[in-house]
């Protein structure tokens, strides 16, 4: 039988508990002086991430395996209209708009204030616009502006493209490559993850992937929140974690016993498949 939703979120949950509390282990013990020294920690953190991209790969696997499939549709995939997740949903998109709202207050004086800013407001809309997402979900199809989904689904995604970018400006002259790799990798899955998700929106699904990277990208988050950084971003990678916890929660609450549909033929055309 395969894993039911709360196993998921739980597994993933401790995977990220252990995740941090290795990458904790490394800064404190690796790091001397801002430096990174020879240690076993700079082997665990790499082989526990490789470790859990394999075991929510086979959790994947095991779905297929049991004739498990999720449906293609977006309405289908994400749907969500218990109290449970409707409550969770408002509070997850609430602790990312107030991780953006600490952000924009304690980084006046930061050399990128004016960068901050602007991931500021790209997670101020993320916060906004994903619970009214996964509210559209729980729509008649007929009801819903194709459009207005795409414009939810792309926020997280831009987001991180913002964040990907001033990871990389702030990094851009650090030498010390263990100081900051976990954190772009992290930034990296999570936006992939969020942009596989956003293929139900647009018409272009795939449930495997976007299952593995949502449970991947959760953990990598976790993990994350053992480096320093302002408080504003440390609660927006906590709910972005939480987010992807309660996508693959939610995907896999709504797998499907059975038989996929075949797979409706791809345009020829490149630029219209896109």
């Amino acid at each position: 039988m395969h894993k039911t939703p709360l196993q998921i979120g739980v597994f993933v949950c401790g995977a990220g508990a252990f995740g941090v509390f290795f990458r904790w282990l490394q800064k404190q013990l690796a790091f001397e002086n801002g430096l990174a020294g020879r240690s076993l920690w700079n082997f665990v953190v790499p082989l526990s991430i490789l470790a859990a991209a394999w075991i929510f790969r086979r959790f994947v696997e095991q779905f297929r395996d049991d004739r498990c499939h999720l449906p293609k549709d977006f309405h289908g995939a994400l749907k969500n209209d218990r109290l449970l997740y409707k409550m969770a949903r408002i509070a997850i998109g609430a602790l990312m708009c107030l991780g953006a709202v600490l952000l924009v207050l304690t980084s006046e004086t930061d050399p990128n204030v004016g960068f901050l800013r602007v991931l500021a407001a790209a997670a101020f809309l993320t916060g906004l616009s994903w619970p009214l997402l996964l509210r559209e979900a729980n729509r008649d199809p007929a009801e819903s502006k194709p459009w207005l989904l795409c414009l939810y689904a792309m926020m997280p995604v831009l987001c991180f493209v913002i964040w990907l970018v001033y990871c990389y400006k702030l990094n851009s002259l650090n030498s010390v490559i263990w100081g900051y790799v976990v954190e772009v990798l992290t930034i990296i899955v999570t936006l992939l993850a969020f942009f596989r998700v956003a293929g139900f929106a647009f018409g272009q699904p795939n449930a495997e992937k976007s299952l593995r990277l949502c449970m991947l990208g959760a953990f990598l988050c976790l993990m994350s929140l053992a480096d320093e950084r302002q408080t504003g971003l440390q609660i927006m990678f906590f709910a972005s974690a939480m987010m992807l916890v309660l996508y693959a929660w939610i995907m896999t609450d709504n797998l499907v016993q059975g038989e996929a549909p075949p797979a409706p033929e791809k345009p020829s055309d490149g630029f219209e498949h896109l």
